[in-house]
Order: C-alpha cells, then structure tokens, then sequence
C-alpha cells in the first residue's frame, strides 16, 4: 500500500508542474503559479503605489491567501525583492506588514495620488 500512496503522491506533485504552495491554517496547501502571481502583485503594487488602487475592484487572491498562511512573514519573504533599493516596486510592502503577519488582517498603506506631470 505504501507503493501506491507514493505514486499518487508523485502523480499529484507532476500534475501541479511549475506550481510553487504554502500551507495555510486549516492545513491544506495553497498552490500558485509564481509568474502569474508575480505579475498581478506587481502590476497591484504599481497601481497602490501611485495612489490608484481604485482600479481594482479587489486585491489580487494571494494576500487573502498570505494572510491564512500558517507563516505568513515566510511566505512574504518570497515575494520581497532581492535587491529592495534598486526595485521598483516591493510587492511585500502594500499592506501593513505587522497587521497582516500579526493580526491576519489587510490594512493598506496608504499613498497619495501622484501629481500628472503630462502637460
């Protein structure tokens, strides 16, 4: 019987493919595709950053997700840019880092809409 747990346990994990997870709360793992993430985060941030997160309707599915992670500040941790000052924007620093690790709550930081310089 071990065999056969071991190949459904290595059938699941080809099927996924490219897909990166984490454990959340009540145990199940969630699964995402890293570059699709990746975009929608930066793409959010960017937008959050320039004062026009109205555009969203809601924030992308992985902060929800971030915050029922089981270990939400190691989950963070892969989104946080390898170099923070080069980066254009830090995907990890949209919301209050202290009230999403701590409290598993989404509190935006807040930025004031940059001045249209286009004229």
């Amino acid at each position: 019987m071990g065999t056969l747990r071991t190949l459904l346990k290595n059938l699941k994990r080809d099927a996924r493919g490219e897909l990166q997870s984490f454990e959340l709360l009540d145990g199940t793992r969630y699964f995402y595709a890293p570059l699709e993430v990746h975009k929608q985060m930066f793409l959010f941030a960017y937008d959050c950053q320039l004062g026009d997160a109205g555009k969203w309707s809601e924030p992308p599915e992985i902060y929800s997700k971030i915050a029922e992670a089981r270990d939400p500040r190691a989950v963070l941790q892969r989104f946080k840019p390898e170099n923070p000052q080069g980066a254009f924007v830090d995907v990890a620093q949209i919301y209050d880092r202290d009230a999403l690790v701590n409290e598993r709550r989404l509190v935006p930081l807040t930025h004031t809409p940059v001045k249209d310089l286009s004229e």
